[in-house]
């Protein structure tokens, strides 16, 4: 199995982390590091997916018997679900990073009395409403309408990522030897409606995958967004004692 990539790129990523002062002592496959923390051994064995939602791209791993079977990069990430809030809403990019990681959270109700609840706003129109004015927004938003921002601007981009992940599976010839079903991880992950939208478009069992197999002090870091960030230090570490 072959991973090619770029010699410009590779070249830029090196020279980025040794200006860091940090020594570059090989490369890998992004979609391999992140297997190698949010997917299990019995899992590969099965066969699973990975789709890791990057920033600017999204990578597919296809785990067949145990083994990294096909792998591919889909040029569309979460950066572009950003780009289509700023646009629909005309904000900048920082804004819509805030409102997208807003609309991730799960709302929380404070509890109220018995008189309190009864003039609380119904279920449907609190549910829609989503209050942005903490987030200090520059452009002074207040309330936005939360059916609006995911049905119509976030769910048609996820849907597109999905459908090329469906066409990357076809190609792979792999599409009905993966039981374990898809595990998505990256920032993306964490995009509202990302598992709902894998399980249509794919028609598999799907879940967000996080960093395992580590301790110590990792709440910080136990969040799909870093699973590439320790898959690189296992993986690392599992070369280093191979040598």
């Amino acid at each position: 199995h072959l991973v090619t990539g770029g010699a410009t790129a590779v070249r830029n990523l090196r020279k980025c982390v040794e200006e860091l002062g940090v020594e570059v002592s090989g490369m890998v496959f992004s979609g391999l590091a992140s297997a190698e923390t949010s997917i299990s051994e019995t899992e590969k064995e099965l066969g699973v997916v990975l789709v890791d939602i990057g920033g600017g791209t999204t990578d597919v791993a296809v785990f067949v018997e145990g083994a990294l079977s096909y792998s591919s990069v889909i040029p569309i990430g979460a950066i572009n679900i950003t780009k289509d809030l700023a646009a629909g809403l005309r904000i900048s990019l920082e804004s819509a990073e805030k409102v997208k990681l807003l609309l991730g959270q799960t709302p929380k109700l404070p509890a109220l009395s018995d008189e309190e609840e009864k003039s609380r706003p119904s279920k449907n129109e609190k549910a829609d409403e989503l209050d942005v004015s903490a987030l200090g927004l520059p452009e002074e938003l207040r309330t936005l309408s939360r059916r609006t921002l995911v049905e119509g601007i976030i769910k048609p981009r996820l849907n597109e990522i999905f459908t090329m992940v469906a066409l990357e599976l076809k190609r792979s010839g792999f599409g009905g030897m993966t039981p374990s079903g898809v595990v998505i991880t990256g920032g993306g992950a964490q995009t509202v409606g990302a598992v709902e939208c894998a399980r249509r478009n794919l028609a598999m069992p799907v879940h967000i995958g996080v960093p395992k197999r580590t301790s110590g002090l990792i709440d910080e870091i136990t969040s799909s967004a870093f699973t590439t960030s320790v898959g690189l230090l296992l993986y690392g570490g599992k070369m280093g004692k191979n040598e």
